[in-house]
């Protein structure tokens, strides 16, 4: 049995974050399918924090007016139709009649459940289970919350909400929201991913050292199964795929 890490860096308003990751899973289902011994392998999935808008309010505004801003008023008719148009592909209602602010209460949540994985280092660490489980499981939420129910990401209620829904302890959800927790570190981390020259998201690693892999951007699900396949055979990223570049979000582009 191999373990796979995948460490994914994204943000929670970014869109193909939410089709990359959508399209990840795809890929690992068919490694555990097709490859041979693939459904004994154990994958584990690490997110790990960006920030695209720094500037986002705290307090969340129409999705139509942050994009106005960001884009101007004549992209982003264009720009909504073509997510619409390839998230249906995957499986994906593209929305954008909600709200959107800063990110960091999410990744805040986000954080809490990673934590709380450690403890209970079930799901996806578990050859065969579902990728989708743990704190993978709630972040699909947040993005589906976000992208397909219009609903607010940046209000506490609606992440105390998603995070209880996902087998979380609301009260210390909620506790850990209102105290801040985890905000400094989510900012150093999200610094640190742009030192490290990560431009755009979502950034995918499969595993460390020699063997890494790395994927940019919301790759077509051929691209993460071949990542998966090289990492397993023990291929360094200049032998198959590594750095390929895909549609990505960067700061004030999305």
């Amino acid at each position: 049995m191999t373990l796979i890490n995948i460490f994914i860096t994204s943000d929670p308003v970014c869109p193909w974050c939410y089709v990359g990751y959508r399209r990840l899973t795809k890929a690992i289902r068919l490694y555990r399918n097709t490859y041979p011994g693939g459904s004994q392998d154990a994958i584990r999935i690490t997110w790990k924090p960006y920030i695209l808008d720094a500037n986002a309010p705290m307090e969340s505004i129409p999705y139509m007016e942050r994009m106005t801003q960001k884009l101007g008023p004549e992209k982003v008719p264009q720009a909504q139709a073509h997510l619409q148009r390839l998230g249906r592909a995957d499986g994906i209602h593209f929305r954008f009649g909600g709200c959107i602010g800063s990110t960091t209460p999410a990744h805040q949540v986000i954080m809490l459940s990673a934590l709380q994985d450690k403890f209970h280092p079930l799901d996806t660490a578990v050859a065969g289970s579902d990728p989708g489980a743990g704190t993978a499981g709630l972040v699909e939420a947040i993005f589906e919350a976000h992208f397909e129910r219009e609903q607010d990401i940046t209000d506490v209620k609606t992440l105390v909400r998603l995070a209880g829904q996902a087998g979380m302890d609301e009260r210390v959800v909620r506790a850990w929201l209102e105290e801040g927790r985890g905000v400094a570190e989510i900012q150093q981390e999200a610094q640190r991913a742009r030192e490290e020259g990560v431009v755009g998201v979502p950034y995918f690693q499969f595993g460390e050292g020699e063997r890494m892999r790395t994927l940019s951007g919301g790759q077509e699900v051929s691209e993460f199964l071949e990542a998966l396949v090289a990492y397993k055979e023990g291929l360094g990223a200049t032998d198959a795929s590594g750095d390929v570049q895909g549609v990505a979000c960067a700061r004030d582009t999305c």
